[in-house]
């Protein structure tokens, strides 16, 4: 499912315009755009299915009480399910500008990870910047993965890096998915608001799928073989008859 935004800021409102495109091989079910601003979410109509290549549009108007002039983030999932009724997310992130933009000197890395029942991701902040920095950290994640501790607080020193990490775990996700997540970074310094938006991939282990797979191939062989041997053993254990001429 691939998301594109457009974002408008006109005096103290928001516009987030977001089209859903399906990029897979079959249709999606029951779609629907969350657009979360502020833990305030608004929600599309539910579209029933959304053919291979289709796409399809909401937009939500948000007021902005701010006073605080900078760079906020927005935060989008697309909810769908497939023909099984199977649900899976599909989230992304992005930022918009209100007043005067703003660039952190805080910034943060990830490494991809493969997960099978729970993983630590390890996040890498560093401040470049000459003053301490207080940051609240966002882990925003799939619906099928289930996070520990979504919010963090860190305070970092001038000109220094900090190691924090997010236990994730497997809720209700496939194995074999590859899903995005994105760590939210955001604090206030002078009267104004920063925001910066590192992603990274979490790969589900594909152990089940092989044994899926391959599942009568795992059973039968060794029941197979188990005949063999029980076949193997009686033809050993058959009493032989003995040649030899009859006695008077």
């Amino acid at each position: 499912m691939k998301t594109q935004t457009t974002i408008n800021v006109t005096d103290n409102s928001l516009k987030v315009k977001v089209t859903a495109t399906n990029e897979g091989d079959e249709a999606a079910y029951n779609v629907q755009i969350n657009t979360n601003e502020n833990q305030r979410v608004q929600s599309s109509p539910i579209k029933q299915v959304l053919a291979v290549k289709d796409s399809f549009e909401y937009e939500s108007v948000f007021d902005l009480p701010h006073t605080t002039h900078g760079r906020y983030p927005v935060v989008i999932s697309i909810d769908y399910t497939d023909a099984n009724q199977y649900p899976f997310t599909a989230p992304s992130a992005t930022y918009y500008s209100f007043g005067s933009d703003t660039v952190s000197t805080v910034f943060g890395s990830a490494k991809d990870v493969r997960l099978k029942n729970f993983i630590t991701i390890q996040l890498m902040l560093k401040n470049i910047g000459e003053v301490f920095r207080e940051v609240q950290i966002w882990l925003i994640t799939p619906k099928e993965l289930s996070v520990q501790e979504k919010i963090k607080k860190e305070t970092l020193q001038p000109r220094s890096e900090l190691n924090t990490a997010f236990t994730v775990s497997n809720f209700s996700a496939l194995p074999g998915s590859r899903y995005q997540v994105f760590f939210i970074i955001e604090y206030e310094d002078e009267s104004k608001h920063y925001s910066n938006i590192v992603p990274c991939f979490i790969n589900l282990d594909e152990s089940k799928v092989f044994f899926k797979k391959y599942k009568w191939y795992i059973i039968a062989v060794p029941s197979a073989l188990f005949v063999v041997l029980i076949i193997f053993q009686f033809i050993l254990q058959k009493p032989c008859k003995q040649k030899g001429k009859p006695s008077n």
